[in-house]
């Protein structure tokens, strides 16, 4: 399973639609075994490849203010604000992200991959 955590917007406006996902991988015992970033047509099409596999969601996001996560569906992409979802338009950007491991006491440090 996936749990989207941070969006990671395009820096030019007339590609706001182009975003990157950040991603935790989490295991089947709930054990976080990766983190990833993926562009926003590579982890639709992971999501709909799950779905024609299991007839299930495999993605997850923890949106800002919430106190649980919820499941990314394909009808969520039919959605119209800022990030065509309605989870990704509610997930902390990078850098919010980064000051929520920061309040952790983590050592790891996410950022922006040059594209």
């Amino acid at each position: 399973m996936f749990m989207a955590v941070a969006v990671e917007s395009a820096k030019h406006p007339l590609n706001r639609g182009d975003y990157k996902v950040w991603y935790l991988e989490i295991d089947s015992g709930n054990n976080v075994i990766g983190i990833g970033v993926m562009p926003k047509a590579e982890m639709v099409k992971n999501l709909f490849q799950n779905y024609q596999k299991t007839g299930s969601s495999n993605w997850k996001a923890f949106a800002k203010g919430a106190d649980e996560s919820k499941a990314i569906e394909v009808y969520d992409f039919i959605s119209q604000n800022m990030h065509e979802n309605t989870h990704f338009g509610n997930l902390p950007t990078l850098a919010e992200f980064q000051e929520t491991l920061n309040r952790l006491q983590s050592s790891f440090e996410l950022r922006a991959i040059a594209s």
